[in-house]
């Protein structure tokens, strides 16, 4: 990957890092932007050089890859951008040093606290202005960390979308609007399912509301239509984008067609000879138990991490995994890993297939963030196919469901009067999530609106809003034909020929690279005798 090097490093004997540029105030006018437009100035006069001489001397970092550099240089002249960088590649630099730069606070939006635990730790060790405001704070910690944001200044913000909605964060912002907004593990954003989180897909409205300030969106994985997917939910204007190839050149990939009978037998074998610490992933949380059980009875040391665990045996089991030090394999559902910092992981087994090839290259990419030699390896049975169509269909709403919430919501405007979501779910015999979400598309298409006082009312006639849920189940349709296509992209990577970094490149990017020689295809090929020595 082409690197560039840093600016001079700071002078000896200086402990502190230099100060930020002395700027003028920016506009605190809410309206659109546009490059060069008001939100957009709070960057003004900032070069890539500045941004290198940050990226040494206040987070050590010598090199910068051309790719972040790319980034910073687009959201410099206040364009939108969308950064679709592997695992370990860095991305979060690329707004921390932004962030350091300006006098306004830059606000990172995160999907999981424990995610913004360790950023948040992360940038006090490097003595960056920081403050983390999600649901885990309570009121004085909350209240003293929104007169933080009042104050302005250079400050980073980590927060989770449902806290961003809320009016007392974004009134704390009134008079020191963000200069950047930035979107962490942005793919979330596409995700859809019965746990969905709503307030995702408000982002561009949040957006809106806090002055249209640029937007910045990083992730490891992100097809072509997810990154469209992620432009129009953050209302973007024709965003820069910035993409690198997924494959890292240490990562070593490998399949192995096992069928399910022989599978754990072989998944041991494996286990017993590759280096720890790994991880071992599962489609269901039944492969989770069963494959502890049987490392803890051949005396491998383990942990595991699903679902239905409850939060605190999850959170023990993910700090004791974090430890550097601690070399064990753990056992996972896919709910393990974003955001996971631990750089020694020899090796990624996927004991079934996953749903998605970008779920594959983001739990694959989690090995060998240090550099050194990784393996992914993922033992294919046709059958386990299955298990995530089965996933699949259970995740999305069906047709059933929304015709029941249409019925419900329309008995309720009948009555006369106005309905909560919690009460609208338990009327229509859906999820409260699962509701709340629908509901939220249903605003955006006009049929109705939500109340001040957290409650929702039907603001088309009856026809129109039957119509209207009709359509969106059409919608749903096709996302799901989508998630099938895409699971049947895992089966043609399993039976490739050939390289599976070439593969893997070829669903994110339009370049062609060379054949890796390290995948097993790769390894095979190299076997095979030539034509030249056949005929000897």
């Amino acid at each position: 990957m082409a690197k560039k090097k840093t600016a001079k490093k700071k002078a000896a004997g200086s402990d502190a890092p230099s100060p930020a540029p002395t700027r003028k105030k920016a506009s605190q006018k809410k309206t659109g932007l546009t490059a060069g437009g008001p939100q957009g100035d709070a960057f003004e006069g900032l070069t890539i050089r500045d941004c290198r001489r940050v990226a040494g001397e206040v987070f050590r970092i010598k090199e910068l890859h051309e790719e972040q550099i790319q980034a910073m240089r687009a959201v410099l002249k206040g364009n939108d951008t969308i950064a679709v960088l592997p695992t370990g590649f860095g991305k979060s630099l690329i707004y921390q040093t932004l962030a350091y730069l300006v006098d306004r606070p830059v606000i990172t939006i995160s999907p999981l606290l424990a995610l913004m635990r360790d950023q948040e730790l992360s940038l006090i060790r490097a003595k960056v202005p920081v403050v983390r405001i999600d649901s885990s704070l309570g009121k004085r910690a909350r209240d003293e960390a929104l007169r933080r944001v009042e104050a302005g200044g250079r400050l980073i913000v980590l927060t989770t979308p449902e806290s961003l909605q809320r009016a007392d964060l974004r009134t704390a912002m009134n008079e020191h609007p963000p200069a950047l907004l930035t979107i962490d593990e942005a793919h979330c954003i596409s995700e859809w399912g019965h746990d969905f989180r709503p307030a995702y897909l408000a982002l561009g409205k949040t957006r809106d509301l806090l002055g249209h300030p640029p937007a910045l969106a990083l992730t490891a994985t992100a097809t072509p239509r997810v990154q469209e997917d992620i432009s129009a939910r953050l209302q973007m204007q024709k965003p820069v984008k910035v993409i690198a190839p997924p494959h890292r050149k240490n990562l070593r990939f490998d399949v192995r067609k096992v069928p399910g009978s022989v599978k754990l037998t072989v998944a041991g074998k494996l286990i017993r000879k590759l280096r720890r610490p790994g991880i071992i992933y599962c489609a269901t949380t039944k492969a989770v138990d069963e494959i502890y059980g049987a490392l803890r009875r051949a005396k491998i040391p383990a942990t595991r991490y699903h679902g239905r665990m409850n939060k605190a045996e999850r959170e023990k089991a993910q700090k004791e995994y974090g430890r550097r030090r601690v070399r064990k394999v753990m056992v996972a559902t896919s709910a393990f890993g974003m955001g996971i910092d631990k750089r020694n992981i020899r090796y990624i087994l996927h004991y079934q297939v996953p749903g998605s090839i970008e779920q594959y290259v983001q739990e694959a990419g989690r090995a060998g963030r240090d550099g050194h030699p990784a393996h992914c390896i993922l033992l294919f049975d046709e059958a386990d196919l299955d298990i995530q169509k089965r996933l699949i269909t259970k995740s999305h709403v069906n047709l059933s469901q929304l015709e029941r919430l249409g019925e419900a919501m329309t008995a309720w405007t009948d009555s006369g009067e106005e309905v909560s979501v919690e009460d609208l779910a338990f009327s229509a015999a859906v999820q409260t999530s699962s509701c709340r979400a629908l509901c939220h598309r249903l605003e955006e298409a006009g049929l109705l609106e939500t109340t001040g006082r957290d409650k929702l009312k039907i603001t088309v006639p009856t026809e129109t809003l039957m119509e209207g849920v009709r359509e969106l189940a059409e919608q749903f349709q096709v996302v799901q034909r989508g998630d099938l296509r895409r699971l049947n992209q895992m089966a043609e990577y399993a039976e490739s020929t050939n390289c599976r970094s070439e593969f893997i490149n070829h669903c994110f990017v339009d370049d062609d690279i060379p054949p890796c020689g390290r995948c097993d295809r790769c390894k095979l090929l190299n076997q095979l005798p030539t034509k030249k020595q056949i005929r000897t």
